[in-house]
């Protein structure tokens, strides 16, 4: 797969936070943390914790994409020919009922 934003990607502590960029340098996505979020009048604020791993998330994105891509192009018409079948069939029952 070709992308815009080609692998590796990667996390980077930046302050109050974590960014994720690509293998350019380009950064993707920004994920900010506070040391202590309970500080009153500051509801819903993220935790540095948290803040990591939503970064450690993001960044394996392109992994997971690859895992659930049907790359095989024998595999696309497998299920290209399937839903082709099944659809026909589904009206017939319909029809008749």
């Amino acid at each position: 797969m070709t992308s815009r934003f080609p692998a590796p990607w990667r996390i980077v502590e930046i302050p109050s936070g974590f960014a994720v960029e690509d293998a350019t340098g380009q950064q993707l996505g920004v994920f900010y943390g506070r040391a202590d979020p309970n500080v009153p009048g500051h509801t819903g604020f993220l935790t540095m914790d948290e803040a990591r791993q939503m970064a450690i998330d993001f960044a394996r994105l392109p992994e997971l994409h690859k895992q659930n891509a049907t790359h095989d192009p024998a595999q696309r018409q497998a299920v290209s020919d399937r839903i082709g079948r099944e659809s026909p069939a589904s009206a017939d029952c319909a029809t008749s009922a």
